[in-house]
């Protein structure tokens, strides 16, 4: 069975590559390909009767006159006039509105002439081209209603301002059987009550399902998307938000002879999503940044046992989180003792533990095998174990490997448990001894969001401890590519390192900007990887050559916050997917009936 979190991974995975796949190229570009297409398309359609180039100048002429010219003077007056300060539809998007347009009614209208060939009842090129109206019409009703939040009257203007004036224009190459106010009414009647009604509807339901208007929520939603503006579509998170804590470990290593602070590991349940800049995607960087105010300082936020229903929704939360741990940096007892890192296997579970102090902390992972989000419910047992045995326990889902979205079954998540058990016993009867750490951070070279690869970069803590070298290496990344995570640990070994773990912040920064497979590139899938491995080589060598006494002092404290939370979640994925497949069946039957009017007035 799909956990919530899954659910919303597995839901959102179509909507990351269809908005990503609709990218939008320049204006200038976008001029380029509708005076290509316009051209271009309709000289072929022409030519396609009659194999002559006089045929195919005709067309181009034609297309020139009826797409070309119309569609870019409509969009002047439409971004600057209709739709001026509308969020999403400026000039170049209007452009591209046009374009589409321009590319399904000359898609029919060079089938039409194809068919020419074939069945000689077909009038070229009135018939194709008043026919195309049906298609083009409709889906641009559904696409300006839905998403322009300007007035019903300035919208219905735009729908049919292009598609209008090419029609009148028309009529200087065409001369129509039927009137064109025949042609209109029916056009106008098939684009416009359909996709009213299939909107209120929509908006019914949502209001019922989900509290809010999901048309709204749906503008946001393309704004922050498109124009990276998440103010309104937060507003929206925070009214559908829950009440929730958040707890919070840090663990503060100084040096033992300066007394200057050195580096810090904070570890908490919150969840760096749901994707982009919005809610707690950013919250690892954001807590990195804003502590590293001193170079020689390197901080490093490993991804928290946590799943979907704990994305923060708004900024304002996040500095909460903020907050909150810049308090318990105050809080200083400091411990000069540590344990060496030890490793712990059940099945496919791995567990890495150490104690630093009086604290513990447990690095969990299955790679090689697939894993997302530990469940929440196995990071609060395990977190509730520990610190029964120690004051203070930071549990990290190390998030190292993954090649395809997948649940955990029972099996692993009780090998993931049995595992911590093993680890907590052990090591609360254990000795610790004086350690040392040194710490390092780099940058990924070149590569970024779009490869995987978050702001925060990467931080290398190395600890020696009886003699053992251990390395935590934290990416700023959501997962890793299978394999790769091993593949750094047996690089590290060539540099002295004996044992160690990788792990990712599990930024959700890098999600929905590609069109990628999973909606986003785990770190090492769109990198190269020899290079990648350098990288990490050269910074853990960094951090080993700074080791020196340090000591330690651990805190704990818990937060509240709103949160997104799982029946929210659950409400909201649900509701867009049932959405989404009604609007699928709804534009089919509506083009279905749309076109069969046309080919009826058109016969």
């Amino acid at each position: 069975m799909v956990g919530r979190s899954r659910l919303f991974s597995v839901k959102m995975l179509p909507y990351y590559r269809l908005v990503r796949a609709v990218a939008f190229p320049s204006t200038l570009r976008i001029i380029i390909l509708l005076f290509t297409f316009t051209v271009v398309g309709p000289a072929l359609a022409f030519a396609f009767l009659s194999m002559n180039i006089n045929t195919a100048l005709y067309g181009g002429l034609f297309g020139l006159t009826i797409f070309f010219l119309p569609s870019i003077l409509a969009d002047l007056f439409s971004a600057y006039i209709l739709l001026r300060y509308d969020s999403l539809f400026y000039l170049r998007r209007c452009l591209a509105l046009s374009l589409f347009s321009c590319i399904l009614w000359i898609l029919i209208l060079s089938i039409g002439g194809l068919l020419k060939n074939y069945l000689t009842n077909i009038i070229f090129p009135e018939q194709p081209f008043y026919f195309a109206l049906f298609t083009v019409v409709p889906i641009r009703a559904l696409a300006i209603l839905s998403m322009s939040s300007k007035g019903i009257f300035n919208k219905i203007l735009y729908i049919f301002l292009q598609p209008v004036v090419s029609t009148l224009l028309s009529t200087l190459f065409l001369t129509p059987r039927t009137p064109l106010f025949i042609i209109l009414i029916p056009v106008t009647v098939t684009s416009l009550l359909p996709t009213i009604l299939l909107l209120k509807l929509i908006e019914s339901r949502g209001k019922c399902s989900i509290g809010v208007s999901p048309l709204q929520i749906f503008r946001a939603f393309l704004v922050d998307w498109l124009n990276g503006d998440n103010e309104m579509f937060e507003r929206y998170l925070e009214g559908m938000g829950i009440d929730d804590k958040v707890n919070l470990t840090t663990l503060q290593f100084r040096s033992k002879g300066s007394g200057q602070l050195k580096g810090l590991l904070i570890v908490g349940n919150f969840h760096p999503g749901p994707f982009l800049n919005v809610g707690s995607s950013a919250l690892p960087y954001m807590i990195k940044n804003s502590l590293e105010k001193d170079g020689g300082l390197v901080v490093a936020v490993p991804h928290g046992v946590s799943g979907h229903e704990h994305n923060l929704v708004s900024k304002s939360q996040n500095e909460k989180v903020l907050s909150t741990i810049k308090n318990l940096l105050r809080v200083t007892n400091y411990y000069d003792k540590a344990s060496a890192f030890r490793r712990f296997t059940v099945g496919s579970a791995k567990v890495g533990a150490q104690i630093f102090g009086d604290s513990i902390m447990l690095t969990l992972t299955q790679s090689p095998n697939d894993m997302e989000d530990i469940p929440s419910s196995l990071g609060e047992e395990v977190h509730r174990l520990a610190r029964m045995k120690f004051k203070h326990a930071a549990i990290v889902d190390s998030h190292n490997c993954i090649n395809n979205v997948k649940d955990y079954t029972d099996k692993e998540i009780e090998d993931l448990r049995m595992a911590s058990i093993q680890a907590i016993e052990t090591l609360s009867h254990i000795d610790t001894s004086p350690f040392e750490m040194g710490v390092a951070k780099n940058g990924f070279w070149g590569y970024g969001p779009e490869h995987g690869c978050g702001p925060g970069g990467i931080s290398a803590f190395v600890f020696k401890v009886s003699n053992k070298l251990s390395a935590y290496v934290i990416l700023d990344g959501n997962n890793m590519i299978s394999g790769l995570r091993e593949k750094i640990l047996s690089s590290l070994k060539n540099i002295g390192i004996d044992d160690g773990e990788i792990m990712t912040t599990d930024t959700h920064v890098v999600n929905g900007l590609v069109p990628a497979r999973l909606g986003y590139h785990p770190i090492g899938e769109a990198l190269d990887q020899d290079i990648f491995l350098r990288i990490v080589s050269n910074t853990v060598k960094e951090a080993k050559e700074n080791l020196e006494r340090v000591e330690v002092s651990s805190a704990t404290e818990t937060v509240e916050v709103k949160s997104l939370g799982s029946k929210s979640l659950e409400q909201l994925t649900d509701f867009m997917y049932s959405v989404s497949k009604l609007v699928a069946r709804y534009i089919v039957a509506i083009l279905f009936t749309s076109n069969l009017i046309g080919a009826f007035l058109l016969s």
